[in-house]
């Protein structure tokens, strides 16, 4: 194949870019980015070069800098070179040494873009680079979004060699006398992608030679029912996610029949995984109050929902100081605080909103999560009820009754936030003076 007049088919056919675009390459210095740098120079696109110095193979990593910068100046195309501690990075955020090169990688890239006008980012991944990251993908364990692969456009970032053999591209470079360095590491079985590049797939390719165009035939199959998949799981939360406020709730009863990995998808965002999916399914139609928990979010089974929450550090206590009108924080939640007339004052129904008669309001008040033992007397009751006991009545999540606040004036609850005021601080006839507290 033509490997000069395969790129530009597959540019036209992806829509990766246009001739009046900058393009930034990504090269590193070996064949795969190199050959990519001389093939779209060749068509005539408009080219910038962004060459990362890693600094993990010592000389070698600046002899590639030195080479990425003598062939932009060959080729008269703008150089742009950054060196990282790598290293350092990765293990200053607990992260691999692969991990935090992609990072500090495309941050640098995304200040390019920024600094030099740059309207795409072309890597050189090819054929092979797919193969090796589905087999990766599988032998680690994947949803069917690792089953694509590679693709060819994500948002600024393009992979216009994707269509090609990594034997075509050394085939193309040998060919035209193309220079390039190599990067020793690859040769090493240390990393896991070069355990499958050296002894994976060479037993593959005794079974079937062709293994990377057929690998990117079925790769594209996969991209199709991925978007598809895709519409039917927005369709689903649609149809299951109740949003209220931080809290999402999902009907136990539009479960009964919901496959748990289907399931696991629509809950994959929050941290949960297949094998607590199934666990969710079978307990939500058995048992209630069973919480599952991952890093960021926490899941309760109550009685008709299933409700997520994040996990969010309880709210201090918060002090009003007076009855100047404002703002508070109240944990992750802002709070609104008016007064006004009682004569102009029409009563907001929003539980969320509470209307108390400011004469009876004795400051500093407190605002702090309610604590056993806590208790107050209802709106519309006339005796004392344990704060503990309401919450129950009102069948409140137990993922919910753990922010719970209240709001007290001289160690009385004045009100228990999002649910009751107190009946002793309501408004009368012979109020003057409304303080509004309001969860904006």
């Amino acid at each position: 194949m033509d490997l000069l007049q395969g790129i530009q088919e597959f540019i036209d056919s992806e829509n990766l870019f246009t001739r009046n675009q900058q393009i930034l390459l990504a090269v590193s210095g070996g064949v795969d980015s190199v050959v990519l740098t001389h093939l779209l120079f060749e068509l005539g696109y408009e080219l910038q070069i962004g060459h990362v110095n890693y600094q993990l193979r010592g000389v070698a990593s600046d002899q590639d800098e030195q080479f990425v910068k003598q062939l932009s100046e060959q080729l008269a195309i703008p150089f742009y070179s950054k060196r990282f501690d790598t290293k350092a990075y990765a293990k200053s955020n607990g992260i691999s040494t692969q991990m935090a090169a992609r990072e500090l990688r495309y941050q640098w890239f995304d200040t390019l873009i920024d600094i030099h006008g740059i309207d795409k980012i072309a890597t050189a991944h090819h054929l092979n680079d797919v193969l090796e990251t589905v087999l990766l993908n599988i032998t680690k364990g994947t949803g069917i979004a690792g089953l694509h692969g590679i693709k060819a456009s994500q948002g600024k970032l393009v992979r216009p060699l994707l269509f090609a053999k990594k034997d075509e591209v050394l085939s193309y470079a040998l060919l035209h006398n193309i220079n390039w360095r190599e990067d020793k590491s690859n040769e090493s079985s240390y990393y896991q992608r070069n355990l499958i590049r050296q002894q994976v797939i060479p037993i593959l390719k005794q079974i079937n030679p062709d293994i990377e165009a057929t690998t990117q035939s079925t790769v594209e199959i996969l991209s199709v029912v991925e978007r598809e998949y895709h519409k039917v799981l927005n369709n689903l939360r649609q149809d299951l996610f109740l949003q209220d406020r931080h809290h999402l709730s999902i009907p136990k009863s539009k479960l009964t029949t919901m496959e748990p990995a289907l399931f696991a998808d629509l809950i994959r965002d929050y941290g949960f995984n297949l094998h607590q999916a199934k666990r969710i399914l079978k307990q939500s139609l058995q048992h209630t109050g069973a919480v599952f928990n991952t890093k960021s979010h926490e899941l309760n089974i109550d009685r008709e929902y299933i409700i997520i929450t994040p996990k969010l550090p309880v709210p201090e206590v918060v002090s009003i100081a007076d009855a100047t009108s404002g703002v508070i924080d109240v944990g992750n939640e802002r709070w609104g605080i008016r007064k006004t007339s009682a004569a102009k004052y029409q009563i907001d129904e929003d539980p969320n909103c509470a209307a108390i008669d400011m004469d009876k309001l004795k400051f500093p008040m407190q605002v702090r999560v309610w604590e056993p033992g806590d208790r107050f007397i209802p709106l519309g009751m006339k005796n004392f009820k344990k704060v503990s006991d309401f919450l129950i009545d009102k069948k409140v999540p137990r993922n919910y009754k753990k922010r719970v606040t209240v709001v007290t004036s001289e160690g009385n609850i004045v009100w228990l936030a999002g649910h009751r005021i107190d009946d002793r601080y309501k408004l009368t006839n012979s109020t003057d003076t409304v303080l509004e507290i309001k969860k904006l």
